[in-house]
């Protein structure tokens, strides 16, 4: 089964954060993502762009448009995803608790349901 990881992260939580602590946590990360892939769970992963850079579609009067910006309120950014094949939802949430990130935010656990490809 393949479940989402979405990495939901509260910038203002990170801003007292010193140059020391977050070297250690990408180290922690690299070790994270070095464990997923030695379990052989990892289908994918990946850091998104900042979230002023991103672009909000919409339809309106059945047409198409973009606004730049986040599309999540407040201060919650989701700021990477990691894609999961494992067993099955405790599994899935299991990965989630050992991510590193959580301490900065949260881990949004969600099976994918569908996959044409």
């Amino acid at each position: 089964m393949k479940y989402l990881l979405l990495c939901q992260i509260q910038p203002a939580a990170m801003a007292d954060v010193p140059e020391s602590a977050q070297q250690q946590m990408h180290q922690a990360m690299d070790a994270y993502h070095q464990q997923l892939i030695a379990a052989g769970v990892l289908a994918g992963a990946g850091q998104l762009a900042m979230p002023h850079e991103a672009i909000l579609v919409s339809h309106a009067g059945g047409q198409a448009s973009g606004t730049r910006g986040p599309a999540l309120p407040g201060d919650t950014q989701i700021g990477g995803y990691y894609l999961l094949d494992v067993a099955d939802e405790p599994a899935a949430v299991a990965w989630a608790g050992r991510c590193p990130l959580a301490q900065f935010g949260a881990l949004e656990v969600r099976q994918v349901v569908y996959a044409p490809v």
